[in-house]
């Protein structure tokens, strides 16, 4: 839009300097770039230079929600394993096996395709920042093209032909486990040598970072990437200040697997490797199958819940209320895109809790409300995983990525005006979302 505006709404959640609350009737105004100023109540004041003054209306202003875990192409799966085959197991490793033939068929054409309209779904629903976990890399026999991130690229376009920002998590995978080499479908997941794949990642961190796109580094897991490489890792990401994300403890059989290999569980392999070293800075995607030991040493970490996905595969659900006692920070992603919807997610990460605990209101802060603590997983929390420490917060000197929810929407109409955050994050849905804004452009 590139002039200077301000927006007014029924409520906003905003951080005026003390911490994120519900204000009513708020205005914010931003500058040229999208950027918030100034944040204040009631009208602003009068002035010559004649901001312009936008009322949304009987809503609900959150931040831009922030999707912490994504694998896009996997959208292209949905709807074709909710069917028993003969010969085929009713579990995550069957799945997997559809995942892989999906996997198989994209050029960089049909993957920008399918990512463009899994982003483009993401938005509709609030999302403004993804983290894609990429692990998608070469040419099906394995070879390089002739551009080495030509499918990283093709993922950045998307992001960028959507509008939504980007955190692209490129991952490292060497072996189909230990002492095993790939499978075929497999190949186009690996690069010839650790060195390839930090050489790929110079190229992205030259090329591709800017306002919109960030980069990070996605060891795939304990199962896929040798200690040594780990600790590579780890060094290389220190040295250039970017996040690292892993799948971790996702599946038994992978604990059961590192024990045997390692003698210790997944996170304990990641901590020795020195991944767990900086705080803030490492990722466990799941971390379902943990000990408390576990959770202690990812206390000063993210842990990003997937529940519909985690739900869909059988993976089991994340100790959430522990995690969060113990000081780690909670994010939220949609994984595997059969369900693309952030507020569903924040509440199936209370609700399997609950069905975990066997009791009710488990992720609770300091006051006894539990959607304040999920508003900042699919925020805040988000955010700063991807490596985005100004954005999941609406603030002087933050971008205006807004998510606009409909008061009047059937889910939202009768519920009180104290309630609507109770109701939208635990009974509600994104099907209440009606505008999303980028840097203060109105995208949906």
């Amino acid at each position: 839009m590139n002039q200077r505006r301000a927006f007014t709404a029924e409520a906003m959640w905003l951080d005026p300097g003390d911490g994120p609350r519900w204000m009513r009737r708020p205005w914010v105004e931003l500058d040229e770039a999208g950027d918030i100023t100034a944040i204040g109540r009631a009208a602003p004041e009068p002035r010559d230079d004649l901001v312009p003054l936008y009322d949304l209306g009987a809503a609900w202003v959150l931040p831009g929600l922030v999707n912490a875990h994504s694998h896009a192409f996997q959208r292209g799966v949905r709807g074709r394993t909710e069917r028993m085959v003969p010969g085929v197991q009713s579990s995550f490793w069957g799945w997997r096996q559809a995942m892989y033939d999906e996997a198989g068929r994209l050029e960089p054409e049909t993957l920008f395709d399918v990512t463009r309209a899994c982003f483009h779904e993401m938005l509709r629903g609030g999302i403004t920042c993804v983290g894609e976990f990429h692990y998608l890399h070469h040419q099906h026999d394995g070879q390089p093209y002739d551009q080495p991130n030509e499918l990283g690229y093709a993922v950045a376009a998307a992001a960028a032909d959507v509008g939504v920002r980007l955190t692209l998590l490129d991952a490292y995978y060497a072996r189909s486990s230990h002492e095993q080499p790939p499978r075929a479908e497999q190949r186009r997941f690996c690069d010839a040598s650790l060195d390839a794949y930090l050489a790929r990642i110079d190229g992205l961190r030259t090329s591709l970072v800017s306002e919109r796109v960030r980069v990070g580094l996605a060891p795939h897991s304990v199962r896929a990437v040798p200690k040594p490489a780990l600790a590579t890792i780890a060094e290389y990401a220190a040295d250039h200040d970017l996040v690292v994300h892993a799948h971790v403890s996702e599946q038994p059989r992978e604990n059961e697997e590192c024990l045997a290999e390692h003698g210790g569980s997944p996170t304990s392999v990641l901590a020795d490797a020195g991944l767990l070293d900086r705080p803030r800075r490492f990722t466990a995607v799941h971390a379902i199958h943990t000990t408390p030991a576990d959770r202690e040493r990812l206390a000063s970490q993210h842990v990003c819940a997937c529940p519909t996905t985690e739900a869909n595969l059988g993976d089991g659900m994340v100790a959430g209320a522990d995690l969060l006692a113990r000081g780690a920070t909670l994010c939220l992603g949609s994984d595997s895109n059969s369900i693309i919807d952030l507020v569903q997610e924040a509440r199936l990460l209370e609700m399997g809790e609950r069905l975990r605990l066997g009791r009710r209101l488990c992720l609770q802060d300091a006051y006894g409300h539990v959607a304040p603590v999920l508003v900042d997983a699919m925020t805040r929390g988000g955010a700063s995983s991807l490596g985005w420490p100004n954005l999941g917060r609406l603030a002087v000197g933050t971008p205006f990525d807004a998510t606009v929810v409909d008061r009047e929407h059937l889910t939202l109409r009768d519920v009180p005006d104290d309630r609507v955050g109770d109701a939208l994050l635990l009974a509600g849905s994104s099907a209440a979302i009606v505008h999303v804004y980028v840097a203060g452009e109105q995208l949906v």
